[in-house]
């Protein structure tokens, strides 16, 4: 037996016996699909037959709450999925120690087209105490309310420690299926913070395999509405990076999967995500009756659907998003009235996202030339710079000082200078 194959890893974190490998293909493809020896022959190097390989990965990563992938689990038959040559591969024959993400669209279809596994449990080890899981839960919210007015540097280190703990418990300790729901979706909901976290720092990749971890979490603990959102978090980060028509599918996958759902205004929330995607592709209609879409179930849906993570979504989060999508379409006296209106209903709350959207109204009126009042919306966006740490509010101050820096008035000025001794500052603690 290879104790130190892929395989052997996933088995060995998971306390399982070849045998209970076999059981649970046979219980997803029928009994007498394979007998309950075969999976010793592949810990020897066998490979499955036709389908087998693609379905024990798919085992493997909802049980485990990560992608695993059949290149990793028997890397000679699968090489595709590596860069190097088949040659270089023989001279450096070692196992994969952690198996290459899939792709984003891929585990997204995936999670759209096929059934949401059985409950996890585990009879083995020692029982996880209630009290365990609900200071997970609590933990998660005073995080998530914390990441509002903090460097999410602090609170990524912070997420990422309890995520760990979360899945040392699913993998080394005992629960019935309804704690082991209970666990797999605060290990979606951790993922889900460090991967956007990682992603509000600019961090493409790693956040990209984060959110896929988050996304098997939740397909593990059945919770489509958080799936959903996870997704649309997956398509929000493809705008981020250039990627439109990426965004796009993403979404339009999220609210298909989700639409019979009841996620409160979490709909309106994909609704504004896929408005941005249209928005992104300079689709003015297809961006206009998706807006229109998130207005409507802003108002006929419950200001939220009661999940852990819906806690920030709001009318003003959806009113200021759809201000953003008309700047982004080139039109920002649009833009101007919603980001205002939205603005104001957001104040007292949500400092990143109010520093953004003043960011976005500035632009709107830079872009109009309407410079004092550009100014008054980035002198609002630089005052809670000072608190909020945050590589996209870099990157949109960045930019906004460039804007002001093209128009000769003294407040024009003034946010140059302000932008530049804050930006400084920033540079030098991250020297440190």
């Amino acid at each position: 037996m290879n104790d130190t194959s892929v395989l052997a890893s996933c088995l060995a974190r998971l306390s399982w016996p070849p045998e209970r490998l076999a059981r649970e293909i046979n219980k997803r493809c029928g009994n007498g699909t394979i007998s309950s020896k075969a999976p010793y022959n592949w810990l020897k190097g066998a490979c499955p037959r036709r389908r087998l390989p693609h379905i024990v990965a798919t085992i493997l990563s909802d049980h485990l709450g990560e992608p695993i992938g059949v290149a990793a689990l028997w890397p000679e038959h699968f090489p595709a999925a590596s860069c190097r040559r088949p040659s270089a591969q023989r001279r450096t024959a070692k196992p994969l120690s952690r198996p290459a993400a899939p792709d984003p669209l891929a585990a997204s279809v995936d999670w759209l087209v096929t059934d949401d596994p059985p409950p996890p449990a585990r009879p083995r080890g020692e029982e996880i105490p209630d009290v365990a899981v609900g200071m997970l839960t609590d933990r998660i919210q005073q995080l998530r309310r914390l990441d509002d007015s903090c460097s999410s540097g602090l609170v990524l280190d912070w997420a990422l420690h309890d995520l760990q703990w979360a899945k040392k418990l699913a993998a080394a300790y005992s629960y019935d299926a309804p704690t082991g729901l209970r666990l797999h979706r605060i290990i979606a909901e951790l993922g889900q913070l460090c991967a956007w976290l990682t992603a509000d720092q600019g961090r493409d990749e790693l956040s990209s395999s984060r959110f896929l971890t988050a996304l098997g979490a939740a397909r593990a603990a059945g919770d489509r509405p958080l799936a959903a959102y996870i997704i649309s978090c997956m398509s929000y980060r493809a705008l981020w990076a250039g990627r439109p028509e990426d965004a796009l599918r993403l979404i339009r996958i999220a609210r298909k999967g989700s639409a019979r759902e009841d996620m409160g205004i979490g709909q309106a929330l994909l609704a504004t995500r896929e408005a941005r995607a249209h928005a992104g592709l300079g689709d003015e209609a297809g961006c206009r009756r998706a807006l229109d879409e998130a207005a409507e179930l802003s108002r006929t849906g419950r200001p939220s659907s009661g999940a852990p993570w819906a806690y920030w979504l709001t009318p003003g989060v959806m009113v200021a998003d759809a201000g953003r999508a008309w700047l982004e379409l080139g039109r920002p006296q649009e833009a101007e009235s919603y980001l205002a209106q939205g603005i104001d209903m957001l104040r007292g709350s949500q400092p990143r996202n109010l520093l953004l959207h003043s960011t976005s109204l500035a632009e709107a009126r830079l872009a109009h030339r309407e410079v004092d009042g550009a100014a008054e919306a980035a002198a609002q966006a630089l005052a809670l710079a000072e608190n909020v740490t945050s590589q996209r509010a870099h990157t949109r101050l960045t930019a906004l000082r460039q804007g002001f820096s093209r128009h000769d008035s003294a407040v024009a000025r003034e946010i140059v200078q302000r932008a530049d001794d804050l930006l400084e500052v920033e540079r030098a603690q991250a020297a440190c």
